[in-house]
């Protein structure tokens, strides 16, 4: 299997450090890693069909020709006023990666913003066409970003960085991190909670044969039992520390989505935890995500870390996850899964057996003073 887009040079810090919604810029990084499904692509891997363009019938249809040479989608940037970023890097590129990435890399904040929401947009317009046959103007596309990005800010407004300074708040989870590092090697099995915490567990699979990475994610209360939880894959081959990093980057949206406060976030991926609790600095494109992570983190959720576990003890998102890559879409559970519904069990009665046992020896030790 051929891997070398794996490591492609390029801006990939610039996608992360982006302040737009979280599927904006997932979609913009599948462009960077080459899996978004165009026809071009499907017919690469072995998929019958039609190359031409969903929206212009073009012969070739990839994500260099639908983001910046489909002559419906120029007229979408021109009506963003974003032609003329656009226009001069077509006679020096000839990939939809290094053109974002040359924009994100020198141009200003709210236009990179309003930007990478566009493609967004772009791509959410030709599949519009492809299966609801439904034919947009210019300007629907444009104020489908708009309300999109200024519809996110407006949510965002309180929950901007607080005066404390990043630095203070990262020592504080770090002196946290560094009492948490050296007891989770002793986790073996879910732990339950303080009163009055959350805990969210999550977990990355990958599937080699379908190109697929599939996250699990289930949070629950103090007392183990079942609140929500969310499945989600993607069609793109990455490392599995990037894949784990993804993992992290969703759930923490997620909880942030749902406004829930004082959440323990358990992974039993080590170096995760490591870097998210120490704050080594990563210019891979594995630090990036973890740097977003950490940074939206400090920012959106109080008094909330994330702490190493062991495989054992995180096996309901690792369920999740594996079942994640044959489901046909995200999933967002109210209720407990079936893939899950006997570990859930099975955990809620082991941690309701330890409580009882440790009130005997407590009540034991009492009897003999």
């Amino acid at each position: 299997m051929d891997n070398s887009h794996l490591w492609k040079n390029g801006y990939w810090g610039g996608i992360w450090k982006l302040k737009v919604p979280p599927k904006v810029k997932s979609m913009v990084w599948r462009v960077c890693k080459e899996c978004l499904p165009t026809r071009v692509k499907l017919n690469r891997r072995g998929v019958t069909g039609p190359s031409t363009c969903v929206l212009c019938n073009d012969p070739h249809e990839d994500s260099y020709h639908i983001f910046f040479h489909c002559c419906t989608t120029v007229g979408v940037w021109h009506t963003a006023g974003l032609w003329h970023l656009i226009e001069p890097l077509l006679n020096k590129f000839d990939d939809a990666l290094e053109i974002i990435f040359h924009i994100l890399e020198h141009t200003a904040t709210t236009q990179e913003e309003l930007f990478a929401t566009t493609l967004w947009s772009i791509w959410k317009r030709r599949n519009h066409t492809l299966w609801q046959q439904v034919t947009e103007s210019n300007r629907n596309g444009v104020e489908r970003a708009t309300h999109l990005l200024e519809g996110w800010r407006h949510a965002n407004i309180k929950q901007l960085p607080r005066t404390t300074p990043v630095e203070e708040a990262a020592a504080v989870t770090r002196k946290h991190g560094s009492a948490a590092s050296s007891s989770s090697n002793k986790i073996h099995k879910w732990q339950k909670l303080r009163r009055g915490r959350l805990k969210c567990n999550v977990d990355a699979s990958f599937s080699m044969t379908e190109n697929k990475l599939g996250i699990g994610i289930c949070i629950r209360n103090e007392e183990g039992r079942f609140i929500r939880a969310k499945t989600m894959w993607f069609s793109l081959v990455c490392s599995v520390d990037v894949g784990e990093a993804l993992g992290l980057f969703y759930a923490i949206r997620w909880v942030h989505e749902l406004r829930l406060q004082n959440v323990d976030f358990e992974v039993d991926s080590k170096r995760v935890a490591d870097y998210f609790n120490r704050s080594n600095r990563d210019i891979t494109e594995f630090g990036n995500i973890m740097d977003s992570n950490i940074h939206y983190c400090h920012s959106n959720l109080e008094n909330s870390h994330v702490e190493f576990i062991r495989r054992q003890a995180n096996a309901v998102a690792h369920e999740l996850a594996k079942a994640s890559i044959s489901l046909t879409s995200f999933r967002i559970f109210d209720d407990v899964p079936t893939c899950i519904h006997d570990l859930i069990f099975n955990e809620m009665l082991q941690g309701y057996c330890s409580q009882k046992n440790k009130k005997k020896i407590h009540k034991r030790g009492n009897s003999n003073i």
